[in-house]
């Protein structure tokens, strides 16, 4: 799948990863789009390169299911390996769920981020109108949990020193009725 993925085998607009042995092909909504593209924009105004910040690039975690978040934030050293990169350089994980109450966002990332000790994993969810911001990684996912209502500030402090300074005013909502 890996291959695939790399060789550019992936229809426009959608999104493929393998989780738990399945194939998960899912369709990107405008609301990912434009929530995933002010995450980044208020990353880069914090002063942190665009290189250390992209967007369903491939994170290897050994012994687990890889995955492609949907915004990723790196250290000063992460090293590029092809189009992957290791889950020990990430510092922090930002999804935007597809669905509502979704299960991969809200159960098994949480634990597989925090378990693997990804500082800070903030879930915007346009149905909920709500982002969650998880830090204090431990082996069951995260012991520190703060829901922040759209339209509020997000901020968070990575483990380089630089502050993350997030409007979410701007996200876009979704009713779930129309998924």
């Amino acid at each position: 799948m890996s291959e695939l993925i790399e060789r550019g085998a992936v229809p426009e607009g959608y999104k493929v990863e393998v989780f738990d042995g399945r194939v998960i092909m899912t369709p990107q909504s405008p609301e990912r789009d434009w929530t995933v593209s002010d995450v980044k924009d208020a990353v880069k105004a914090s002063g942190i390169a665009r290189e250390r910040v992209f967007g369903d690039v491939l994170i290897t975690f050994p012994g687990e299911n890889d995955a492609a978040p949907d915004l990723t934030i790196v250290g000063f050293d992460a090293e590029r390996r092809k189009n992957s990169y290791s889950c020990l350089d990430v510092l922090a994980v930002v999804e935007v769920p597809s669905e509502p109450e979704d299960e991969k966002d809200y159960v098994r990332n949480v634990r597989k981020y925090g378990r693997f000790g990804i500082d800070f994993y903030m879930i915007a969810d346009p149905f909920k109108t709500m982002v969650t911001l998880m830090s204090e990684p431990c082996a069951s996912g995260y012991g520190r949990v703060v829901e922040i209502p759209y339209g509020e500030s997000v901020s968070f402090t990575l483990a380089t020193g630089e502050r993350v300074e997030i409007d979410t005013g701007t996200f876009p909502t979704r009713d779930a009725g129309g998924v």
